[in-house]
């Protein structure tokens, strides 16, 4: 269905990007202030999602909007017949990254193919892309909607524990555990029931114990564009540790790593990419320090959570834009990691690993006035009911800011921690 608010001809010279986009990714005003200059915007929606819905009458100020909710490749194109010609299409989720990939190649527009979006939003596919592409990978294996006692089993000698029980398809932690042994899968399996989406249970990959104590986590990401194959690494991204489930608590730009590890990462980013088969977009890739090596987690074939902003605030770079200009085709080559004058970071305040219902929080002034602070936004104010399984998005609150050093980085974060305090009621422990 087509929202008729904005009005699009295709006699306008600006060129038009079709955007994939839906809760909780790039904001709506940072994106449309990077394609003011450049391109309008035609946004493909799920709308069925409640806060899709909400979204709808801000999103028709700045281009029209196209509901894909439980479309085909055939009645998307069909509705971008009837009055747009996109001359690019890109995408800030993984949801229907496979479907727009196939728009893509019947519109002939620069776009992950089919196999590799497939690869990208499937991880027992990916698992297998990698392996196949001589990557050292995990053992992964899917387990069904209702697994009888042989399969499970045959899983558990398989993968061993510990190990990681997560969707096969999702983002952002949600539904994500670590597990200690068989009896530990079978109850998650029975709390999580029927309806749960599709998982994959995989061998968990020990930290690097020499990297233990230390103030950050023992993974980053690289953040990286590429361009008719042509691959820039623009940045390392750096972690605190998580809370339980997996659930990020900080990143930031640039990540605190001597210069061996930092080649190390930038190389097995670079070698993963090319197993996948990307020529065109956006990744956002983990590695994880073992002490065989670093190892990939996953990779993501779009922007990751924050990056824009946290690149910006450490750089000044435009990431935003760069992703428009690469959905319409735009040749460029970066010689990254890109410099960077101060230290950009987006923390997360996490709650327990409960259900349970958020009664007050206070000593947020504390937080927001320390210098470097830009923004502090709650996302689960009081009344907000929590549930344990929904991972990182769950978060209380976000701090977004730029540091001068590490040192004054790891005060914003003990700061967080020690200042704020939440208070819940209803408390169901798992």
């Amino acid at each position: 269905m087509v929202s008729e608010t904005f009005e699009y001809t295709s006699s306008q010279k600006r060129p038009l990007v079709a955007v994939g986009y839906g809760p909780r990714c790039v904001p709506i005003m940072q994106l449309t202030e990077a394609a003011a200059q450049m391109c309008d915007l035609l946004w493909l929606i799920d709308g069925s999602l409640p806060e899709m819905r909400q979204m709808t009458e801000l999103l028709n100020r700045f281009g029209a909007v196209i509901d894909v909710s439980g479309l085909g490749v055939d009645q998307i194109l069909e509705s971008l017949s009837s009055g747009y010609q996109p001359d690019g299409i890109t995408t800030y989720l993984d949801a229907n990254m496979t479907t727009y990939a196939r728009v893509a190649e019947v519109l002939h527009l620069p776009f992950h193919s089919f196999a590799t979006a497939h690869a990208l939003t499937d991880k027992a596919q990916q698992r297998r892309t990698l392996a196949d592409g001589g990557l050292p990978m995990p053992t992964c294996l899917v387990i069904g909607h209702e697994p009888d006692e042989q399969e499970l089993l045959e899983f558990e000698s398989a993968v061993g524990w510990p190990a990681v029980l997560k969707p096969r398809s999702a983002q952002g932690s949600r539904y994500t555990f670590l597990l200690r042994d068989r009896s530990h899968l079978d109850q998650l399996l029975a709390a999580l029931g029927t309806a749960r989406p599709e998982m994959v249970l995989e061998e968990y990959i020990l930290d690097d114990s020499a990297r233990d104590g230390g103030p950050y986590a023992a993974y980053v990401s690289i953040e990286t564009v590429v361009a008719r194959g042509v691959i820039s690494h623009l940045a390392l991204t750096g972690r605190f540790p998580m809370a339980e489930n997996f659930r990020e608590t900080g990143f930031f730009i640039p990540a605190a790593l001597n210069e061996v590890d930092q080649r190390a990462a930038l190389s097995l980013a670079t070698s993963a990419i090319e197993a996948l088969d990307v020529h065109t977009g956006c990744l956002h890739t983990e590695v994880k320090f073992t002490a065989n090596g670093p190892r990939i987690i996953e990779v993501n074939g779009r922007v990751g959570g924050g990056v824009p902003e946290m690149l910006h605030r450490a750089s000044g770079f435009a990431l935003l834009e760069m992703t428009l200009r690469l959905s319409l085709g735009e040749a460029m080559q970066i010689n990254g990691p890109i410099a960077t004058e101060r230290i950009g970071y987006r923390f997360f305040l996490q709650p327990p690993a409960v259900s349970a219902t958020v009664v007050a929080i206070s000593g947020i002034d504390a937080v927001s006035d320390y210098p470097g602070v830009d923004s502090i936004t709650v996302h689960q104010g009081p009344g907000a009911d929590l549930d344990w399984r929904d991972g990182s998005r769950n978060h209380i609150m976000a701090v977004v800011g730029s540091a001068k050093d590490y040192d004054e980085l790891q005060a914003v974060d003990r700061l967080l921690h020690q200042e704020v305090t939440v208070t819940y009621a209803n408390e169901s422990h798992f």
